[in-house]
């Protein structure tokens, strides 16, 4: 295993670099090579948290939660933040199709509310909405920007500041996805020498999975912006 690997993650550090937004978005980018890279570890959501009584019915909780690890490198330049993910599916999905298919997906997930407890498994509450990065592979690298209150309450902002390039590539999907720290939309607020709780989910899209049906990060993580 690599040296700057880490298996066991209690929280992810963002290091300051000193590169542009450009820059940072080149999967090739010299400025990831010497970035730590964190697998987590992921879980099936549960079908008791599954807000359709469809999938409740019809779905085996073993057969939900297909990515059961990813990696993540965590970057910031000062005004903007970006992660690094890599996984890989079974096979590679980037659009609805027939049999149950759906795009490949990843987002990250964070608590908007500082000092109050947002349940990780349910997407937050009522008084502790949580704010998703949602990436999927068939939105020509815009990802989404949502505000979820509990389950099945996931909406998206009219605007979305989050950006993203990616790549299949030897069967594995690597996705650069980032933001500004500070934007004007209904998400969360970063700042540079700050921490945040942060989660992340997965889709394997070719196995049926969308919306509730995922792998997840079963606690938060601290992400620490050094």
């Amino acid at each position: 295993m690599a040296e700057n690997t880490v298996t066991t993650v209690e929280q992810l550090v963002a290091n300051k670099v000193a590169a542009s937004k450009e820059e940072l978005l080149k999967l090739d980018s010299p400025a990831w090579a010497g970035a730590k890279e964190y697998v987590l570890e992921m879980a099936a959501t549960p079908l008791a948290n599954q807000p359709s009584p469809y999938i409740k019915a019809t779905r085996d909780e073993k057969e939900i939660g297909k990515i059961t690890k990813v990696s993540m490198k965590c970057l910031h330049n000062g005004k903007e933040v970006f992660f690094y993910i890599k996984w890989t599916p079974k096979e590679r999905s980037t659009s609805i199709g027939d049999l149950n298919i759906f795009p490949d997906a990843v987002a990250l997930l964070f608590p908007m509310k500082e000092g109050i407890d947002t349940p990780i498994k349910e997407m937050g509450k009522e008084d502790a909405p949580t704010n998703a990065w949602y990436w999927r592979a068939d939105f020509d690298n815009k990802p989404k920007n949502q505000v979820t209150q509990g389950l099945s309450t996931s909406l998206y902002t009219e605007k979305s500041s989050v950006f993203a390039n990616s790549e299949w590539k030897d069967n594995e999907w690597k996705v650069v996805m980032g933001r500004a720290l500070q934007v004007e939309e209904d998400a969360v607020k970063l700042a540079a020498g700050g921490k945040k709780p942060l989660g992340i989910a997965a889709w394997e899209g070719a196995a049926g999975e969308r919306g509730g049906v995922k792998a997840f990060s079963k606690e938060w993580r601290d992400l620490v912006l050094a």
